[in-house]
């Protein structure tokens, strides 16, 4: 993912994916393969929250070195 992607990402959009992941695998009603899926899925949005995380973080910090 680019900067300019994970800039992009619309942050409270993909928690809230991640929340209906989550309710997913409590049902415990899934299939392997499609449990494998969303576990996959869940992953991705994982990461690319982390690395929007880590830009806003050097944000501030460029911004309180000013």
């Amino acid at each position: 993912m680019t900067k300019k992607e994970t800039k992009q990402i619309d942050v409270n959009k993909s928690f809230e994916e991640l929340e209906a992941l989550t309710d997913w695998f409590e049902k415990g009603d899934g299939d392997l393969d499609q449990g494998l899926q969303k576990f996959e899925r869940a992953m991705e949005i994982a990461d690319a929250l982390r690395k929007r995380l880590d830009l806003a973080e050097n944000k501030v910090k460029e911004i309180k070195e000013r």
